[in-house]
Order: structure tokens, then C-alpha cells, then sequence
């Protein structure tokens, strides 16, 4: 399955860009979405980066669009988690989204300027009656970004962890978290039965509970909302798991 990922972006100066990705991965994995559109003043098939080299991006959208064979063109496939990307292979910023109805152009949480090497990355997953990858998009006080993920499994923890392999308490320890995003779009949500947990949890070593992160589908008409987190502080040892019923 493919479905085709739009994102439109606002700078500084006024200015857009449109960016599209078609035939992107369904499977929850992040796709680089370059120049395209439509009939667009804009050269189509370059990194964002390079195409608007000197710009600052201060909004974006993400818009996951299904194919022409899908079957739940209102409610299926939708996002799952958006950022900018650094030539040093770092998130700079994330991106909020919804489904092929959404609407929104969501103020980033810190602008990010344009050099060649920053590419926009977004990923899209398809809805089904069973487990499917959970993703949980996390900003905290300083700035720092990042995605954890992990593929749900029917009454059992999985750990989350980044494009890198880190866990949460490895890739953000002594950082506090602001706010967050949290998707799984399967059609009947994360804890079917009630026998699961109904949000991914942070949790301590000891298994002291820290923060939740009810998540939703990506796949309505407003943006995914962030989660407030309270400043929640994440150590070395703390980890991001996720416990999936069908």
C-alpha cells in the first residue's frame, strides 16, 4: 500500500513552499517530502533546504492524502509524526498534521532557516483493525525534538525508541519535556478491549509512572494536538512503552 504525503510551509518573508511526497511508505516509516504541486511556481523535486536556501520556516501542515484504491477515503490512512531534519542527521523541529481532510498551517515551536542538507521528513499509517505503529513526537524546554516509535503488539510492553535506536531516557536524559504528540491510527484504537493501557507511558526504572500520552488517529480534519507535559523531567534510565489490545 502507498498513499501520496503533502506538507505547505510558511516563511518569514511571507513567502510558501508546497511539498509532496507520493507513494509514501504506509508502514509508519518517515519519507522526505520535497518541492511539488500541482501546476506551482516552483521547481518540483529538491530538498526544501536547498529549494528556499535562507528562508525561515515559522508554519507548517502536514496533510496524508490515500491513494485511489483505498476504501476509507474520510477515515483510514492518516499522519503519523512530521519534522525538519539537520544535515547533522539531528530533528530540528517537529511538524503537526492530520488526514486528507485536515486544515491548519500550525505555528512551529521554534523557526528553523533553510540551508542545503535540511530536508522535510513526514510518515503516514495505514488504518486496520489491529496493531500498528505507534508513534510519539516529543519537544522539550530546550528545544530539543524527537520521534519514538514502536509497533504495537496485542497485551504486550514494547519499547519505543528514535530513528537512531535510542530509548526515551537515552536520547533525552536531564531534559524536561514541554509537550508532545501522540499517534496510532488503528480503527479502533489503542486498548480495544480495555485489557491494554489506553496511551503510551513514560515510566522511571523503579516503574514509577511519569507522563501519558493518549494518542490519536491521524486522520482528522484538525491538526494532532500537542499533549502539555508539565515540564516532566526524563533520566537515563526511563523509558517510552506502549501496550496494544485488539
Amino acid at each position: 500500500m502507498a498513499s501520496d504525503i503533502m506538507a505547505f510551509v510558511k516563511f518569514s518573508d511571507g513567502s510558501m513552499a508546497s511539498l509532496l511526497k507520493e507513494g509514501a511508505s504506509l508502514a509508519g516509516t518517515a519519507d522526505e517530502l520535497q518541492t511539488g504541486g500541482t501546476g506551482l511556481n516552483q521547481v518540483s523535486g529538491v530538498s526544501i533546504g536547498q529549494a528556499y536556501s535562507g528562508k525561515t520556516a515559522v508554519a507548517a501542515h502536514v496533510v496524508c492524502i490515500k491513494d485511489g484504491t483505498s476504501t476509507a477515503p474520510s477515515s483510514g490512512d492518516g499522519f503519523s509524526y512530521g519534522y525538519f531534519l539537520g544535515p547533522d542527521g539531528k530533528i530540528i523541529c517537529l511538524v503537526q498534521g492530520g488526514g486528507g481532510s485536515s486544515s491548519g498551517l500550525s505555528q512551529l515551536s521554534k523557526p528553523v532557516v533553510m540551508q542545503t542538507g535540511v530536508t522535510f521528513q513526514a510518515a503516514a499509517v495505514a488504518a486496520t483493525d489491529g496493531v500498528v505503529s505507534a508513534a510519539c513526537a516529543i519537544y522539550c524546554t530546550d528545544g530539543t525534538s524527537d520521534v519514538f516509535r514502536g509497533t504495537g503488539v496485542d497485551a504486550t510492553q514494547v519499547s519505543m525508541t528514535n530513528k537512531d535506536g535510542a530509548t526515551l531516557g537515552q536520547a533525552l536524559s536531564g531534559k524536561r519535556i514541554l509537550k508532545a504528540y501522540a499517534t496510532y491510527n488503528a480503527t479502533k484504537g489503542l486498548n480495544e478491549d480495555g485489557a491494554g493501557v489506553g496511551a503510551f507511558f513514560h515510566e522511571s526504572a523503579e516503574g514509577q509512572l511519569k507522563m501519558m500520552f493518549p494518542p490519536c488517529q491521524g486522520n482528522s480534519q484538525d491538526p494532532v494536538p500537542w499533549i502539555p507535559c508539565y515540564n516532566t523531567t526524563v533520566l537515563q534510565n526511563d523509558t517510552l512503552k506502549v501496550t496494544a489490545t485488539t
